[in-house]
């Protein structure tokens, strides 16, 4: 009688300790760095790019919603008496992540659709006291990825940390873009940007940490 009692409250204990941790464990937010290799068309007309990627994850389970926002520089130029010339692309999507795994060694895969913008600057610093930037060129397309990666847990207290090391295709439909060396500078101080329209596909290796929110 005593074993069946004890069993029978601490059954009702198990389950709610279970039932804690699901409502706790409630996704993850984490930060990248992020280097693209170019394929494709745009082998001929950019250059490896970096940047930096921010992400949140909707749910601590194996099936959630994953939110990416990514920036990078694809090619960066010094014009000459503090002229600097960048190209960027800027993205945001979101798509379903399936993740497996228990304990310090988890896998996840991803796929998402979104936005990304193409767009080029130039900036002027002046005597290192001031300086302007101008806004040359930019351009809106859709975007997709799909790929995965590995979180090696490092910490597991109130907020668990990993470290995220993965990787991703993405493929940006055709768009308007300055390529690597396209923007010059006229002896008037304008610039001339030359123009291509290409779909724009990349292999995107990232590193980084996620943390667990609970």
């Amino acid at each position: 009688m005593a074993v069946l009692a004890l069993g029978l409250v601490s059954s009702p204990l198990l389950g709610q300790r279970s039932a804690l941790r699901e409502v706790g464990d409630r996704g993850a937010f984490g930060v990248n760095v992020v280097v693209a290799q170019p394929l494709g068309q745009f082998r001929r007309n950019g250059d490896v790019a970096a940047g930096l990627s921010v992400f949140g994850v909707t749910s601590g389970g194996p099936l959630a919603l994953r939110i990416d926002a990514g920036w990078m520089a694809y090619d960066a130029r010094y014009q000459g008496y503090g002229v600097s010339t960048l190209s960027q692309i800027g993205t945001i999507a979101a798509g379903p992540q399936l993740t497996v795994g228990q304990g310090p060694l988890r896998f996840y895969g991803f796929a998402t659709v979104g936005g990304s913008m193409f767009w080029s600057t130039a900036s002027y610093q002046g005597c290192g006291c001031y300086g302007s930037d101008w806004f040359l060129d930019g351009h809106f397309t859709t975007t997709t990825s799909a790929g995965g990666g590995v979180l090696f847990a490092i910490s597991n207290r109130r907020s668990p940390i990993a470290i995220d090391i993965g990787a991703r295709a993405v493929r940006h439909d055709r768009v308007k873009y300055v390529p690597a060396n396209g923007l010059t500078q006229n002896p008037d101080g304008s610039f001339t940007a030359r123009e291509v329209e290409t779909p724009v596909e990349m292999r995107v290796l990232q590193i980084g940490v996620s943390i667990g929110i609970r």
